[in-house]
């Protein structure tokens, strides 16, 4: 009987930009009808816990593929949303024009926003906020206040750290381009939660994360640290929520996610 030859593996080591992003935000997902009943929760959560109406602009933070994005122009308001990723605002650009709705994208880093009152609401949406300094992370908070109108919303998503030790690893997923292997860690010191992915594909090659925007971790804010920086961002009446589900349920120890909504005040008027 002939023996098989053993399977040769290799290290290819691949960027954000080269790999990681179009395989967490597009092929992982695209497709996916778990992933896309909860982009409609998280869009409807969004439509009514931030009171939006048709003919309202939104700036989508740290959009990806440009899903929700989408599924909230349908909605009637006009969206505009930024990835570090120039192919993930590509295709947030392509989806767009296949629905027909009103929806633009563009690659930028939120840490850098220049925006002035242009935007009715903003939203950081995929857990994104908090993965800069903690410098920059205040900044941004800034950086968005001066983005919304008077009187408009904000919402954000991070991870808290009540349910970080969920995602610390090491553990495995079965994909259709081989066996995704994470192994996440949390620091309880500096309260971020990090890790590294890799992707074993059945010819061997073993895809390891190299640049990556996340690879310093995220910072894993509790709801009174969250509620202070966007207070002192501007905002007031910050309230946390655990969960999409509507109608909204209050933060719990063991939610999954930490949802901060805030108010950016009106500007009163002159006598």
């Amino acid at each position: 009987m002939a023996m098989k030859t053993p399977k040769q593996f290799r290290r290819v080591e691949q960027s954000w930009d080269e790999f990681w992003a179009e395989f967490w935000r597009i092929r992982l997902i695209d497709g996916d009808e778990t992933v896309a009943w909860k982009n409609e929760q998280v869009v409807e959560f969004c439509w009514q816990v931030l009171k939006l109406k048709s003919g309202m602009s939104v700036l989508d933070l740290g959009c990806g593929g440009g899903y929700q994005a989408v599924l909230l122009a349908q909605r009637g308001v006009k969206v505009h949303g930024i990835d570090v990723s120039a192919k993930l605002a590509a295709h947030g650009t392509k989806l767009a024009k296949q629905m027909k709705v009103p929806a633009t994208f563009a690659a930028g880093d939120m840490r850098k926003l220049s925006y002035h009152e242009q935007f009715d609401r903003v939203v950081v949406l995929g857990m994104s906020f908090g993965f800069g300094s903690e410098e920059e992370n205040v900044h941004t908070a800034e950086r968005i206040f001066r983005a919304v109108k008077p009187g408009g919303m904000v919402l954000l998503t991070g991870m808290h750290p009540y349910s970080a030790s969920t995602h610390a690893g090491p553990d495995w997923m079965e994909t259709n381009e081989g066996l995704l292997i994470h192994r996440g860690e949390f620091d309880p010191l500096t309260s971020r939660l990090g890790g590294m992915w890799e992707l074993v594909r059945p010819d061997g090659t073993i895809i390891t994360e190299g640049d990556n925007p996340e690879q310093d971790g995220i910072r894993c804010y509790s709801a009174p640290e969250i509620k202070r920086i966007v207070t002192e961002a501007g905002f007031r009446r910050p309230a946390c929520y655990g969960s999409w589900m509507l109608p909204p349920a209050d933060l719990q120890w063991f939610s999954s996610e930490l949802i901060t909504v805030a108010e950016k005040p009106a500007k009163r008027r002159s006598s």
